[in-house]
């Protein structure tokens, strides 16, 4: 006690943070009152890849009788920084580089996709091959991850109207303690028949569980805070409602994992002595991180 209340000591404290280099981030003298400040560094001409795998099963049961379905994705994706303005708002162009997907019900033989092997694109699935290799949207965000504007590049004007086209992680404004919470409400469009869709709000709650070698742990979890009664409707609901971790390298300023997954059921969803089980996993990591070539921003503008 007496060395953590000397002026010797900090000042010593001082000298070994001035060394620790460029950390985006600040820590308090006694650790267990430390605080981070969690924000993103976007860098104009950086492109930033992930790897995203899905698995989901989803199981119809009706007394006896019981139908799963099965599918399987892989994306190969990434998002290109394209301007930074003066209040730090950094505009990004989103882009799916290849996908792969495996469907299959029950027992039968699986149908399998892919866009970058042309004897793996069967006929009703070629649409899907419009949204390869071409700029999605563009959205522009703060430091803080929000959401401001959303533009469609590709025709489809839901995706301006859609939140949930921000893949980033939230953060808050201020520093943040370990196991301090934040949250964000996201509203969402479900369909309620085949032509009316409603609007429910959803509540992701954030913990900062810990901070290892400038890399903040966080866990994620999601709840409904509509109240939804028709069995049906909550069937459509099942996968909104992720709970995981998120890996963030506070020194980079990016995301460079996140782990979401639901297993969720609904009984009674298409009447007595029926049930619907759903289990989803969402795995996200970061591949890359680099600034854009002069080829590759040759091709980017053509």
């Amino acid at each position: 006690m007496f060395f953590q209340n000397s002026q010797i000591f900090r000042c010593l404290m001082l000298v070994a943070i001035s060394l620790a280099g460029s950390s985006d981030f600040a820590r308090a003298e006694d650790p267990a009152e430390a605080k981070y400040h969690l924000q993103y560094q976007f860098e104009q001409g950086h492109f930033v890849k992930y790897h995203v795998q899905d698995r989901s099963a989803y199981t119809t049961r009706k007394k006896e009788i019981a139908e799963t379905v099965r599918n399987e994705s892989q994306q190969w994706r990434h998002y290109r920084v394209i301007a930074i303005n003066e209040a730090g708002e950094a505009t990004l162009e989103l882009m799916i580089d290849r996908a792969r997907l495996v469907a299959q019900f029950d027992d039968s033989k699986p149908t399998i996709f892919d866009s970058a092997d042309p004897n793996l694109q069967p006929p009703k699935m070629q649409s899907i091959l419009s949204s390869i290799g071409k700029p999605l949207c563009r959205m522009r965000v703060n430091e803080q991850g929000e959401l401001v504007h959303v533009q469609s590049l590709n025709g489809d004007k839901s995706l301006e109207n859609d939140p949930a086209i921000n893949f980033l992680v939230v953060f808050p404004e201020h520093d943040v303690a370990l196991g301090e919470t934040w949250t964000q409400t996201l509203e969402v469009e479900v369909p309620v028949t085949d032509k009316l869709k409603e609007k429910v709000k959803l509540l992701r709650k954030y913990t900062l569980e810990s901070v290892k070698e400038d890399v903040a742990h966080i866990n994620v979890y999601t709840i409904l805070t509509t109240i939804i009664r028709d069995p049906a409707v909550k069937t459509r609901l099942m996968t909104q409602t992720p709970s995981g971790s998120v890996e963030f390298d506070m020194s980079r300023g990016v995301m460079i994992s996140r782990t979401l997954s639901v297993d969720d059921q609904v009984v009674g969803a298409f009447g007595a002595g029926t049930l619907v089980h759903a289990q989803n996993e969402r795995i996200e990591k970061l591949q890359q991180e680099t600034a854009v070539s002069e080829k590759a921003e040759a091709v980017s503008k053509n």
